[in-house]
Order: structure tokens, then sequence, then C-alpha cells
């Protein structure tokens, strides 16, 4: 399993609608795409969709612990944490420039999709999926 066998499943989940707490190839939420795209290369990230629609960081953070180890510089195939407006989300990373992620996969792009776009916040924090050997 491989950062690049994770982004290519994210990228079969392309405009697919964004459901809170969604978990099907129907309708996911940011953590949804995660996971299933997780499952698809061999994580078993849980399944659990026990938060609201304005999810605690610290809620995130041990979420993403489970099945990731925090980095610093960005990588393809790296999760990032970051606040938009509204609420903390998350998305892989699809590029880098220098020391930033530069494009990701998120739910809840424009028309409320799955879509590959600009990172247009900061992010938080990155973490990197524990691949199996």
């Amino acid at each position: 399993m491989s950062a690049a066998e994770f982004v290519a499943a994210a990228r079969g989940f392309l405009d697919v609608s964004w459901v809170h707490q969604g978990r099907t190839e129907r309708g996911v939420d940011c953590v949804g795409l995660i996971v299933l795209a997780m499952r698809a290369t061999g994580i078993d990230a849980p399944l659990a969709a026990d938060y609201g629609r304005l999810q605690d960081y610290r809620q995130a953070r041990r979420y993403l612990e489970q099945f990731c180890d925090r980095v610093g510089a960005p990588e393809i195939g790296d999760i990032v944490l970051f606040k938009t407006t509204q609420t903390l989300h998350m998305a892989i990373v699809t590029e880098v420039d220098e020391l930033r992620p530069k494009r990701v996969i998120q739910a809840l792009g424009p028309g409320s999709k799955v879509v590959e776009i600009g990172l247009h916040f900061p992010p938080l924090m990155l973490w990197r999926p524990k691949w199996p050997s």
C-alpha cells in the first residue's frame, strides 16, 4: 500500500455528494472520504461517525492518531487538518509547493461535492498514514 494508491482511491470519489457523516460512494464528508480511501488501500480506519457538525480539534486529533503519524513537511498522500471560516476540516494532499500543501482532495467543495482543489487555508497539522508493510 502506498500514498499513490491512497490518492488514487480518493480520486475515485470525485464528484460524490457531500453528506454529513457519510460513509458510502453515494455520499461522504471529509472524514468519510479519508476513511473509505484508507480502507481501499488496506488500512482499517474506524468507520465511527461520532462527531457533530462543528468537529472538535482534540477529537479529530485522537481519531487521526489511530492510523497516522504527525509530520511537519507535507508529502503527497498526507492528511491535512485545517480550519475553514466555519469549521475544522480534513483533506488529502495531492500536490505540494515547497513546504506547504498546494492541492488537496476534499469533501465539501464547490457544489457540496468531493473535489480536487487548491488549498486556500493554512494547515494546522499534517498527518501521514501508517502504511502496512
